[in-house]
């Protein structure tokens, strides 16, 4: 199983990071296919909370834009969240 990290998850929405192009590709082969994959509950936050901050980026992801992203991520069949355990 692949786990994709925050800063993917960030290149492959932001269009304006020079990493664009093969995060986006990479994530929609994972998205669209049937093996399975990950993320970590950590980097969905971390993704919102840097691709919407103004400091960070100018313009920043709108909250609209940010959470069509993830929807579009969490639809994935083939995808499974990492957390702790309920005994953590």
């Amino acid at each position: 199983m692949i786990a994709l990290d925050t800063n993917i998850l960030v290149y492959a929405h932001r269009r304006d990071t020079e990493f664009h192009r093969p995060a986006a590709q990479h994530v929609r082969t994972l998205a669209e296919g049937r093996s399975a994959w990950a993320i970590p509950w950590p980097c969905l936050h971390e993704f919102y909370a840097i691709s919407t901050h103004p400091t960070i980026y100018d313009p920043p992801s709108t909250r609209e834009q940010a959470t069509a992203q993830l929807d579009a991520w969490l639809s994935s069949p083939s995808l499974s969240l990492l957390g702790e355990p309920t005994a953590y």
